[in-house]
């Protein structure tokens, strides 16, 4: 099989280098066909010029080709990847300063509180749309989305249309990574059992090789003074934004721990670990991000803020850039997951796999049909749920997530401000502000999100 792939934000200088690039590195992948498309048609140019320069270097026989017309990029495609930012930097400096007006500060603030919430009103529509598209010009077709709010982005697509739709996140990759550091064992070898969402991956069970990670994992916060000095195989890379207990020593397993003191603190107390960075799993709590931890500082929680979004935004043009120019094409992968799950498909070779799906049964706490995240067995029968689980403790904190992405969806769908402001007051963290707070909140994100939402109408 040569597969035809379509990316719908094709312009992208965070997504296209990186994914043309994983494809490359994949055998199976080496000869797809690639079609770029994007409303911004001034984007495409330059990723053309770095899809030759892979193709060039890597020696390899991709086709890539790009168009700003929606229907001829999708013609005959086998998958459809959705990466995209309705708004853009924008639009985030309100989901972001909104709410921090309210006494909310949310470390990234895309996925779920105020501004998750907000970004998920403004890209539902457009994501729709997409579908549509998908099922009329390529009916057969997998869409895989790799946007934020990813779990809303793909409930919205799977619960109004026949689309066989996927998303994909990397954030357990990067639990793989630290119990690696932790315990000196291949990424490979850990196996979690998982029932979540996107960026709160409940992890329920752990194997790392033949053992009972969760044992390994509780010795160790038993006994945390036997970390004290021990060397990792490798150290953290910058973009974790981790910080050493001592700046003047080489990184030790002591400083992998407490970099993820949030995590560690819900498995202790509930019994399950989140998969996502600590930047992630605390803005699902209410209790991390506070004003006695100086907004979740104490935790070492990283906060991201415009700035930081802003950097990131500069970091990949100047990457992007550089390939543009002729520079080196790595040969290892990024770490995102498209490439291995087409891999898979496309070859047979079984994987397993993190990913967001329509719950069939997986996550026995949650309802039929909502999008949950889970380990899946990939192969050439597509994509299915790898196991059955349950959240346990934290079961009905996540029930509650759940029900204000399902709000959000709703509201998105019909411009129903009454259930935004539902969808607010079921949040975990939104839902803790005074009622009138809440209330205005909701209404100045709306106002100031207009031009992105006109289905919308004025507050009466």
């Amino acid at each position: 099989m040569t597969p035809k792939i379509t990316i719908v934000g094709g312009g992208s200088t965070h997504w296209t280098p990186r994914l043309l690039a994983d494809f490359a590195n994949t055998p199976g992948l080496r000869d797809c066909s690639v079609t770029l498309t994007d409303i911004n048609e001034t984007s495409l140019p330059p990723m053309l010029t770095i899809a030759k320069h892979i193709v060039t270097s890597c020696d390899i026989a991709m086709s890539v080709a790009a168009t700003t017309d929606l229907a001829e990029a999708l013609d005959g495609a086998d998958f459809v990847i959705i990466a995209l930012s309705v708004g853009g930097l924008t639009s985030m400096a309100n989901d972001l300063e909104i709410p921090a007006r309210y006494g909310i500060w949310q470390p990234v603030g895309d996925s779920v509180g105020p501004g998750g919430i907000a970004r998920a009103l403004r890209s539902i529509p457009v994501v729709l749309r997409i579908a549509a598209a998908v099922e009329r010009y390529a009916p057969q077709a997998t869409l895989l989305n790799v946007s934020n709010p990813l779990t809303a982005l793909c409930r919205a697509v799977s619960s109004r249309t026949s689309v066989r739709t996927i998303g994909l996140c990397n954030e357990l990759v990067g639990l793989q990574f630290w119990l690696s550091l932790v315990f000196d064992v291949d990424m490979r070898a850990i196996d979690p059992t998982v029932a979540g969402v996107n960026h709160l991956p409940l992890v329920t069970a752990l194997r790392i090789g033949a053992e009972d990670g969760f044992a390994m994992l509780r010795d160790v916060l038993d006994n945390p003074g036997q970390l004290e000095g021990q060397p990792v195989w490798m150290a953290p890379p910058a973009g974790s934004h981790w910080r050493k207990i001592d700046p003047a020593r080489d990184w030790t397993k002591a400083d992998i721990v407490a970099n993820n003191r949030v995590k560690l603190q819900v498995f202790q107390h509930l019994g399950v670990l989140p998969g996502s960075a600590d930047t992630h799993v605390a803005e699902f709590f209410p209790w991390f991000v506070t004003d006695a931890s100086d907004q979740g500082r104490a935790w070492g929680i990283h906060h991201y803020g415009l700035a930081g979004h802003s950097q990131d935004k500069v970091d990949d043009g100047l990457w992007a850039a550089e390939l543009e120019a002729g520079g080196d094409v790595p040969r290892w992968s990024s770490g995102e997951l498209v490439a291995p799950l087409l891999d898979s498909i496309v070859t047979g070779e079984s994987r397993s796999l993190p990913a967001n799906l329509p719950n069939t049964g997986q996550v026995t706490d949650l309802p039929p049909g909502v999008v949950v995240e889970c380990m899946a067995t990939v192969d050439a029968d597509g994509v299915r749920p790898r196991d059955t689980a349950s959240a346990g403790a934290a079961a009905e904190h996540l029930r509650r997530v759940v029900s204000s992405q399902e709000l959000t969806v709703e509201a998105a769908v019909t411009g129903d401000r009454a259930l935004v402001l539902q969808a607010m007051l079921a949040d975990p963290v939104a839902g803790t502000l005074p009622w009138e707070h809440v209330v205005s909140l909701t209404d100045e994100l709306l106002t100031a999100a207009a031009p992105w939402l006109p289905q919308f109408s004025a507050p009466t």
